[in-house]
């Protein structure tokens, strides 16, 4: 009701749509779990013992039962929070003080905004209009989420075959909403795969694998191959070790006669 009087009506009818197809889909799910034919295979017991395959076996395939104890405990949980937000969520009109929609009410009043003095009349005469108004949107929400009730029964409750018609009647439509939009598949072609990608062969093809590890197995490679040269010098042979010693020497020696000659 605040965002219909406060100036904004297109974010009103968005807000009217969203409860159209919540009461929708809330319901849908009602009717098909919980009416309609079972949906899951029967479970054919081997036996009427309390063995593995007895009526305790709550793990067979297609066995319904209820939620377990923790999971249980969270919907109680839950539901009694809703059912708390919304007594605090009463409406002036219908006499109570909606707290939730003054709660961030200061947060958006600019500093030092000046208070402006109305006169009682005209603040009667407004407070009176809002009032009004505001009952008027109330039951248009009630009849909004009736209609979506009507419309979940008249399609997955009495009449099943109805939705299959209408989605391939309008099967461009039916395809649009059933992919949500597409959303999905542009990020996955537009973030997902190049970041995949540059990853892939970029960062691990190419940095990981080519300059680092060819870098690592590079290194290895040389220095096991000058080791394949040197380790033939070790033979442990005492006459091949003196016979390099003597020529080291003569080496040696026949450069400082080559430098002395040469001056």
């Amino acid at each position: 009701g605040k965002t219909f009087s406060s100036g904004h009506p297109v974010l009103y009818a968005l807000a009217v749509v969203t409860a159209l197809l919540t009461a929708t889909y809330m319901f849908r799910l009602l009717y098909m779990t919980f009416y309609g034919e079972r949906r899951t295979p029967a479970v054919a017991h081997a036996g009427h013992g309390h063995g593995d395959h007895g009526h305790g076996d709550h793990g067979h395939s297609g066995h319904l039962h209820d939620a377990p104890g923790p999971m249980a405990i969270a919907l109680v949980v839950l539901a009694i929070g809703s059912v708390a937000a919304g007594w605090i969520g009463i409406p002036h009109v219908l006499g109570g003080h909606n707290q939730i929609e003054g709660f961030l009410e200061p947060s958006f009043h600019a500093a030092g905004q000046a208070a402006v003095a109305e006169a009682p009349a005209a603040a009667a005469e407004g407070a009176h209009a809002d009032a009004t108004t505001e009952m008027m949107l109330m039951g248009l929400s009630v009849l909004v989420a009736l209609v979506g009730i009507f419309i979940a029964r008249t399609f997955f409750l009495k009449n099943p075959r109805l939705a299959e018609d209408w989605a391939a009647r309008f099967s461009g439509v039916h395809r649009l909403l059933y992919n949500k939009y597409f959303v999905d598949e542009v990020y996955d072609a537009t973030i997902v795969q190049p970041i995949k990608r540059t990853s892939s062969g970029l960062l691990w093809r190419g940095m990981d694998a080519g300059l680092i590890d060819g870098t690592v197995n590079g290194v290895g490679l040389v220095v096991r191959g000058w080791s394949a040269v040197l380790r033939r010098l070790q033979t442990g042979s005492v006459r091949a070790y003196a016979m390099s010693l003597f020529l080291g020497v003569v080496l040696v020696v026949g450069y400082y006669l080559y430098q002395f000659q040469g001056r």
